[in-house]
């Protein structure tokens, strides 16, 4: 055996794992912390390259590299159980008080160190002549919820342990661009459940809106059911997310850039959709919908009047696209 087909096998071992112990509740699937063994990648290519994939010294370089993979990807899986129970006990990771006060004086020149717990509220007020709009999210770790709808343009809700927003019209008066950005680092990890930054964001129904979301860890809770969209672009790194889908426009461009992730659509039977999948492998659960010419359809897509397109491109991924 040749170290391209023992870390090919190895490799498909380990997928099965994870998602067999994700199915039976053994472990929570902690993408980001799985991401940060990327390098690996790089060495046994680097490695294989140098050695030849037929080697006898290749074969061992496989075997080692699967051997740490493997059960530190199995950890690092467990991670969300442990913090549980590390909270059950009242236990956190962290700096404590101490640490803290003795920091305060490196820190007062940073407005986004850790430990700041902060409420801000941005608005942007809405112009009866807007009837087009586009709307740009960037944002770092957080919990990100759009949920509901405002008579301002937009309006964004933070509750932060770190990092600011921001909230930026540019373009003309009528047709503008609104850009939203969470920014900021943390400096220490703590497992507390209250310990992390919640974003709650609500838009103007009544503009057409060509949306983009870019985010990298995090958490992604998105419906977009009342309103008006012409475009919608999701580029994310290692996240969950939920995206509800409406039936306001006739024809809605979905494109989603993935790393691993985990990402789950619900879109009105009403509604035709045709998904296109391209990238690496990933887990799809498109209930409801048929196999045709490459793509997957609902049997209503031809006839709909209306329609919803969605592209999906990445790399790992679990991708659920539901009726409701």
């Amino acid at each position: 055996m040749n170290s391209k087909s023992l870390f090919s096998g190895g490799f498909l071992i380990l997928l099965g794992l994870l998602f067999l112990g994700k199915e039976f509740g053994w472990f929570h699937i902690n993408w980001h912390e799985i991401s940060r063994l990327w390098p690996l990648l790089l060495i046994y290519l680097g490695l294989v390259a140098f050695l030849g994939k037929s080697s006898r010294s290749a074969t061992v370089v496989t075997i080692v590299l699967l051997c740490v993979a493997i059960p530190t990807v199995l950890i690092r899986s467990c991670q969300e159980k442990v913090e549980t129970a590390f909270n059950d006990h009242d236990i956190h990771i962290g700096t404590d008080e101490n640490e803290d006060d003795n920091n305060n004086d490196d820190n007062e020149d940073n407005e986004d160190y850790s430990n700041r717990e902060s409420q801000q509220r941005l608005v942007e007020a809405m112009n009866p002549l807007i009837k087009n709009a586009k709307f740009d999210f960037s944002g770092g770790a957080a919990e990100f919820i759009i949920k509901g709808t405002s008579k301002d343009l937009v309006e964004a809700d933070a509750d932060l342990n770190f990092g600011n927003i921001s909230l930026k019209k540019t373009g003309d008066s009528t047709n503008p661009d609104i850009k939203f950005a969470l920014k900021g680092k943390k400096d220490h990890i703590n497992f507390s459940d209250d310990n992390h930054n919640k974003i709650n964001l609500k838009l103007n129904p009544s503009v057409l809106w060509d949306m983009s979301f870019e985010f990298g860890a995090g958490k992604a809770d998105f419906d977009l059911s009342d309103y008006k969209i012409k475009h919608l672009s999701i580029k994310t790194g290692v996240t969950e997310t939920d995206v509800k889908l409406g039936d306001k426009v006739n024809n809605l461009d979905v494109q989603v850039e993935s790393g691993l992730t985990s990402i789950e659509f619900n879109i009105p039977e009403s509604v035709g959709c045709r998904i296109d999948v391209d990238g690496g492998l990933n887990s799809k659960d498109f209930d409801g919908f048929i196999q045709k010419n490459g793509h997957w359809e609902t049997p209503n897509f031809e006839k709909s009047t209306k329609k919803i397109n969605i592209n999906f491109d990445g790399g790992l991924q679990e991708l659920k696209v539901k009726r409701y």
